[in-house]
């Protein structure tokens, strides 16, 4: 999603006044490519939101391939699709729990006495 946001944004590269004079397509790719980019950065830090920043991304490319001179010469459409379906169906996965007991062996290791173990009376 920040390679589509770059890739609409870049091929508008002018003068501000220039752009304005443009018009629609102009103003719209910077602003399509500046919210693509600020989505895959939501997504990057926030992966808990990836159901809702993949389906804006999709919607803006197709949103971008009408109003933004053809969504960066279909590229940045292209590539706003691609990374908005892999966003939406990216499940993120949890750090595995920490295993419990390796101070224990660090200290039998090192020479220093573990203590008793509770279970071993039984």
């Amino acid at each position: 999603m920040i390679l589509s946001g770059a890739v609409m944004a870049s091929l508008v590269a002018m003068p501000v006044e220039l752009m304005i004079q443009t018009g629609v397509g102009g103003v719209s790719s910077l602003m399509f490519g500046g919210m693509l980019a600020v989505l895959g950065l939501v997504t990057w830090f926030t992966p808990n939101q990836h159901v809702i920043t993949g389906s804006l991304a999709g919607f803006l490319g197709l949103g971008a391939l009408i109003l933004s001179n053809l969504g960066g010469l279909v590229v940045g459409t292209l590539l706003a699709l691609a990374g908005g379906g892999l966003a939406f169906s990216w499940r993120p996965v949890a750090r595995p729990p920490r295993r419990r007991g390796r101070g224990r062996r660090r200290r039998e290791e090192e020479g220093a006495e573990a203590p008793p173990d509770p279970r071993a009376g039984d």
